[in-house]
């Protein structure tokens, strides 16, 4: 998969919350079989929105792209007809193939005879129908489990079996039959560096913030309009010129030039969260069209070929943001 198709995985708003949930909590997408759906994974659906196959293409995803790896769980049946797991097992009769069976439990008196336990009651007594002595329950010991045809009258010591699809109604023998593997999902090791690494390089960041005064949360979120929480890297609140501040920060780290898409990503929780400014820190540096797009929506864009260097930058260009910002 390309590295666009991955950025725009990692712009998506309940990827970036599923993720930083995973990494912090080192959960692991566990599968849970629904009778209707099939195997869906409930913790992905906490926090991508949609029908559950849209959150099954997404981990297909992310699994493509190698944010996420597979981890084997199971092994299911599924039906050859419609792929459908949701199958269950007929019991029949050895001659007529009905599934109108009854198990019984044989059980055999001190003479010899055996029968179900039921031939032996007669007027709520106990006798013998070949010895005709009344005997004990106690005294019938079991045989073996018997099944009953009820359309035939078929008597047997095992039933034959046949898978049947309750989706789509087929049936299938063992030979017949498809199987699938049933997978958990985990972060991959270089994704976990790379998330972990951006909580890293945001403590400079913090740090600064702090010595002006500003009470910082790292990896935190800022309930917006639409009421749900939007994810930032770093937020800092505080009085600038007697009023309320509040400023949201995220670190991008990539392997070439951050894009529009991560501006845009910011754009969109600026908006809905209303914070006063936004500040997008990129390692290694901006993209000229985004630098343009950020420009336009006056995002503040600091650059560096390393954290530090970044780091630095930010601190140069912080008091002016503040005090522009301040003004507005």
């Amino acid at each position: 998969m390309n590295a666009a198709v991955r950025r725009n995985l990692y712009a998506n708003h309940g990827v970036n919350m599923l993720l930083r949930e995973m990494l912090t909590h080192e959960s692991e997408l566990l599968p849970e079989y629904d009778q209707n759906l099939g195997f869906r994974y409930p913790e992905a659906e906490r926090f991508l929105s949609g029908p559950v196959t849209e959150t099954l293409y997404i981990i297909r995803q992310l699994y493509e792209s190698g944010i996420l790896l597979k981890k084997y769980r199971d092994k299911a049946v599924a039906c050859p007809s419609c792929l459908s797991p949701a199958v269950s097992v007929k019991y029949l009769c050895v001659s007529c193939s009905s599934s109108n069976i009854e198990k019984r439990r044989i059980v055999q008196h001190t003479c010899g005879f055996s029968d179900v336990e039921e031939s032996f009651v007669r007027e709520g007594e106990y006798i013998c129908p070949k010895c005709k002595e009344n005997v004990a329950k106690t005294d019938l010991q079991n045989a073996v489990l018997n099944f009953k045809c009820r359309e035939c009258g078929e008597s047997f010591e095992q039933p034959t079996w046949m898978h049947s699809c309750r989706k789509c109604k087929f049936n299938f023998t063992l030979n017949e039959a498809s199987f699938i593997d049933v997978f958990s999902y985990v972060l991959s090791s270089d994704v976990r560096s790379e998330l972990e690494g951006s909580r890293t390089s945001a403590t400079p960041f913090r740090l600064r913030l702090e010595e002006l005064g500003f009470k910082v949360a790292a990896s935190t979120s800022l309930m917006g309009k639409s009421g749900s929480p939007q994810p930032f890297d770093l937020t800092a609140k505080g009085k600038v010129n007697g009023r309320d501040f509040v400023m949201a920060l995220d670190l991008v780290c990539s392997t070439q030039l951050v894009d529009v898409i991560a501006v845009s990503t910011l754009m969109g929780k600026l908006i809905d969260t209303g914070a006063n400014i936004g500040i997008l820190v990129t390692i290694p540096g901006m993209s000229q069209a985004g630098k343009a797009l950020a420009e336009l929506y006056d995002i503040v864009v600091i650059e560096g070929d390393s954290a530090s260097a970044a780091a630095d930058e930010f601190e140069r260009r912080l008091t002016v943001v503040v005090q522009k910002a301040g003004v507005r």
